[in-house]
Parts: structure tokens; C-alpha cells; sequence
């Protein structure tokens, strides 16, 4: 029977590791990730009897000569974090599969499920596909797509991808294993590239389309870290809002509150039309749903504060070009 060694992190390929140990394929290691995001992958291997590796630096002589020395015929990536270079890519003969939850060639990069999101797709792809030495570009060999609601959150994309990923990397290990698959080959197409998101991706821009604001609420609220905006000198998480494309478009001033319906939450305008907010946390509060008055402002009127800071400029360069009483003596 042909040898597998299984790299990975978190229930994405706890899930998957389980399939194939339930399909009896031979399973002859776990290289989990230096730091681990949960025990959930080592658990799982050492409860089953699997050696697991842990390498600080997956691409070192000393790990490249272990790895040779378990003889894989193929080794397999469910959410592991390092970059896979040429050396570790060659060890074994059948190569190296990725399963990335992406729709490739759009969408290499990493954090793909929120940006799909906050971009309003109506799909989110998950790809089974070979490693090479670019990022996210090695052949495909199963694509398939799920859908994403008007309605769905980071969650709700997210557990159906987790979900999904047993059946994805069972169908690739077998089809690579019996060599039934015609790879796509997609290095030379045209693609799109997601950069991790950072601290300061999750503010939002009140005058940006409500259709905007809402994809990105929903984008990033939990389990990820809440879209921001100012209310005053506070910071506020928006967890949740609502959003019909058949409300009213009109000028008005964004990030004002403009309505309110008790028990769900406050109507804010947009640069566009309105949204609805729904549940909030401030700090040191739990979560609630939002009760500001009409007329509340939210955000930061940019202009406004330019020229507050440039008045107090100018009045502190004004001071110091002033003599003090003491210089005039």
C-alpha cells in the first residue's frame, strides 16, 4: 500500500486525517505546525498510534533527511503554515497536495474566505492542487464550489468549508493515488492574490456603499475581530447588521444615526442608503444591541479633525514665535 505523510493544523485537518485513517490508507506520520493553533492534530495522531513531527523550520537538511527516511510516496498540506521549498517539495514521488479553501486561479493568498466574502461572492472555492515554488499556483487536481448566502458570515463559510474538506481530500488522495485525474494547469494564468488582513484592515469607511460596509461586517465578525468604527473617543465592534438592496439611496451624512427600531437596532446612513446595526460591544461591555439616538454620529469626520489639528498648529507655532515676558526683559 502506498505511504501518505499528513501535514496540518486545527479541525480543517483533524476532520480530514480521520477520513483517511477511516479509509485505511497507510498513514506513516503527522508533521504538525511549530505552534499549533489547538491539540486537536497531535491528539488525534498519537491516540492512533501515528509518529508526529513538530520542525521548527520544515525545509532544514535534518527534517528534509527525516522525512526521506520515512519513504512517502505522498505527502499531503491541510492548513499548514510554512513555506514549502523545492528540497522538501522532492521527497516524495506522487508530490505534494495542498488543499487550499480558495477558488484558484482567483483567490491565492491567504485569509481567502474573508476577502470572498467582503468582495460579494454568490461562491467560495476549495482546491485540491499541487505545491510548487509559487504561492497558490501548482496544478489543480478537484476543484469544487460552495455557496455563500446573502445572509452568511465568516462562521457560517467557514463550517461549511470545514465540513467539506474530508470529502476534497479524500477524493484528491485517491485520485492521486490510482493516477485517474488530468491536472489544470494554472501557473500561467491570470489570478488574483490576498495578502494576510492586518490590524487596521477591520475599520469601516462610512461614506463606502452600504452593500460594502455590510459584505465587510459579516466578512470578519466572529471568529474573527469584529469590523471597528469611532463613536466619539470609543471604540466600537459591529458583530452584526442588515442590509436590503431595495432600501432608498439618498445624500445624506454618512455614519449618522437615522433611525431606530427598538428590540433589533439603528439605521445608519451610508454613502449610499442605509444599514441596519444590530449587535455591537464597546469595551468592557459585553455584546448588545445598539440603542444611540437619531442624530449620533459614528466615525471620523477625516476633514474635520485636519483642520482642528492645523488650527492647533498654527496656534502653537503662534506661541513660540511670541517673546515670553521674560525674553522681553
Amino acid at each position: 500500500m502506498k505511504r501518505l505523510l499528513f501535514f496540518g493544523d486545527g479541525t480543517w485537518a483533524t476532520n480530514s486525517l480521520k477520513r483517511l485513517l477511516q479509509e485505511q490508507w497507510k498513514i506513516i506520520g503527522v508533521v504538525v505546525r511549530a505552534h499549533p493553533t489547538d491539540p486537536q492534530l497531535p491528539t488525534l495522531a498519537q491516540e492512533r498510534g501515528l509518529p508526529v513531527f513538530q520542525p521548527e523550520n520544515v525545509n532544514s537538511e535534518a527534517f528534509i533527511a527525516q522525512v526521506k527516511s520515512l519513504k512517502p510516496d505522498l505527502n499531503i498540506s491541510v492548513s499548514y503554515d510554512q513555506i514549502l521549498r523545492k528540497a522538501i517539495l522532492e521527497t516524495a514521488p506522487l508530490g505534494f497536495i495542498n488543499f487550499h479553501a480558495g477558488k484558484l486561479p482567483q483567490y491565492r493568498g491567504r485569509n481567502v474566505i474573508n476577502w470572498a466574502i467582503i468582495n460579494g461572492e454568490d461562491e467560495i472555492g476549495i482546491t485540491a492542487h499541487f505545491v510548487d515554488e509559487g504561492i497558490d499556483t501548482g496544478d489543480i487536481i478537484v476543484q469544487h464550489t460552495l455557496p455563500i448566502e446573502w445572509t452568511d458570515t465568516y462562521q457560517d463559510i467557514l463550517d461549511k468549508v470545514i465540513a467539506a474538506f474530508p470529502d476534497l481530500v479524500s477524493e484528491a488522495v485517491r485520485k492521486v493515488m490510482d493516477g485517474d485525474f488530468t491536472p489544470i494547469r494554472q501557473a500561467h494564468l491570470p489570478g488574483t492574490y490576498f495578502a494576510a488582513r492586518g490590524e487596521g484592515d477591520e475599520w469601516l469607511n462610512w461614506e463606502d456603499s452600504s452593500l460594502n460596509i455590510y459584505n465587510k461586517i459579516r466578512a470578519i465578525t466572529r471568529p474573527g475581530p469584529g469590523a471597528r468604527t469611532l463613536w466619539g473617543a470609543k471604540t466600537v465592534i459591529i458583530w452584526k447588521a442588515r442590509y436590503d438592496p431595495s432600501w432608498p439611496a439618498y445624500t445624506a451624512t454618512p455614519g449618522q444615526v437615522v433611525g431606530r427600531r427598538p428590540g433589533e437596532g439603528v439605521i445608519v446612513k451610508t454613502g449610499d442608503s442605509t444599514i441596519l446595526i444590530t449587535e455591537i460591544q464597546t469595551e468592557g461591555e459585553g455584546p448588545k444591541i445598539p440603542k444611540w439616538r437619531i442624530g449620533t454620529r459614528l466615525g471620523l469626520n477625516h476633514v474635520a479633525v485636519i483642520h482642528q489639528l492645523l488650527q492647533r498648529v498654527a496656534a502653537l507655532e503662534e506661541k513660540l514665535q511670541t517673546p515670553s515676558d521674560a525674553q522681553r526683559g
